[in-house]
């Protein structure tokens, strides 16, 4: 899902999106950041390219079960371009693929308004400018393979958002680093607008950076990442290093310029995993409440609920986080000496969050994401929920003693949290 806004930061560009991104730095120049070639910032978090058919691509029929009605010969302005009648502006997946395409495809302060089968109006606004020329004309074969690589960078198929830095030879990204995204996971590269001739099916291919596994998270390389759209087609956990052709010096380090005859790929460099002291104790705060996790009634039981409450600096409130090494986390209260869990039961949408002597198991290993300005996301490992407050009726998000649930992520502030430590 995509969180409907832009930020400027004070260091570059922050588009929250489906996906993360990165940029030189958010700030008030990144308009001209960007004309200039600038590195960007952005997010990631598009759950699937709608549209996309390993077979055929964007390109052509059968993407969705009819035509998606976009062409690459004609601008994306025009009637020709992208149909309102059918294909991709017809469907709400549809149009998120498009807002996506669209934010890769042209420069920021660009638009496209469309109108669907009904006749009610979308705006998708440009941003990154991959393929500038789309807009009133063709998309040609360095416009496909930029968009193609920008479009599965956003991808995350568990839809967290998390803060990417993007590098790429495209004139209006460029190269350049950032000391806030050390780690690189990866480069995306091909050309998912229509199928490769030799093998029948698109290219849609990335290859491992050295820093992929550190900071994992579901839905990104290596982490629960069910139906994903690209392949390493070096083998399994393949390197670029060695497979890709490095930036010119200066700027060697930075990414590639060119991945098995793609030249416009994209390389995405993340935060480093988030550090905090074991020694130390910590709350998990609601962005959208204020109020804190808590264990009920102070309870030391196993199966004793997690809610939320105003915080009062009870033990019952403070929890311990540590690192489990494989890019998890565990919760365990400070009161109670036992950790968050999904289970019994293993959890659907709505069910309870508990606490449980720890045992390792997946229901009690979360992934702890930033979404930005010290706000994170968290998500349990054994089905890839969030943890959420109970939305029941009537609204109890801001009420204490609601339950802490799972809850399918969207990115809705309920699910965005603050880990401050409380000694």
């Amino acid at each position: 899902m995509i969180e409907q806004m832009t930020l400027l930061r004070a260091r570059g560009l922050c588009a929250v999106l489906a996906i993360t991104w990165a940029t030189a730095g958010c700030s008030e120049q990144a308009a001209t950041n960007i004309e200039e070639g600038a590195e960007l910032k952005s997010t990631n978090g598009l759950i699937a390219i709608n549209g996309l058919n390993s077979h055929n691509g964007l390109s052509t029929s059968n993407g969705l079960s009819t035509s998606n009605g976009l062409s690459t010969s004609n601008g994306l302005s025009t009637s020709n371009g992208l149909s309102t009648s059918n294909g991709l502006m017809t469907t709400t997946e549809g149009r998120t693929t498009l807002s996506y395409l669209i934010r890769c495809a042209l420069p920021a302060g660009h638009f496209i308004a469309k109108q669907d089968q009904y006749g009610v109006w979308s705006k998708f606004p440009g941003e990154l400018g991959f393929g500038p020329g789309w807009e009133n004309g063709a998309c040609d074969k360095t416009c496909q393979e930029g968009i193609s690589a920008c479009m599965m960078a956003r991808v995350n198929t568990a839809g967290v958002h998390i803060p990417l830095w993007m590098v790429s030879p495209a004139p209006s990204i460029g190269w350049g680093r950032s000391t806030y995204y050390p780690n690189q996971e990866g480069t995306f590269f091909g050309n998912i607008f229509a199928p490769n001739p030799a093998t029948g099916t698109v290219d849609a291919f990335y290859c491992n950076g050295p820093g992929f596994a550190v900071s994992t998270v579901p839905g990104r390389l290596g982490a629960l990442q069910a139906n994903a759209p690209y392949a390493n087609p070096f083998g399994a956990n393949a390197a670029c290093a060695g497979n890709c052709i490095a930036a010119n010096s200066p700027n060697q380090a930075d990414g590639y310029k060119s991945c098995k005859g793609y030249n416009t790929p994209v390389t995405v460099w993340r935060e480093p995993a988030p550090v905090f002291d074991i020694t130390k104790t910590y709350r998990i705060c609601s962005q959208y409440s204020g109020r804190c996790v808590s264990i009920q009634n102070s309870s030391k039981a196993d199966g004793a609920k997690a809610v939320q409450w105003g915080f009062n600096s009870g033990d019952n409130q403070k929890f311990t986080i540590k690192s489990l090494g494989d890019g998890y986390y565990s919760f365990c209260n400070k009161g109670s000496g036992k950790c968050l869990d999904t289970t019994p039961p293993v959890g659907s949408d709505g069910s309870s969050i508990f606490q449980w002597a720890y045992d390792g198991t997946a229901g009690q290993r979360w992934a702890i994401s930033s979404v930005g300005d010290g706000w994170f996301s968290i998500m349990v490992k054994e089905n890839n929920r969030s943890l959420d407050i109970d939305h029941g009726l009537p609204d109890r998000t801001y009420v204490d003693g609601a339950r802490m649930i799972q809850e399918m992520y969207t990115g809705i502030l309920s699910q965005t949290y603050r880990l401050d430590y409380s000694p």
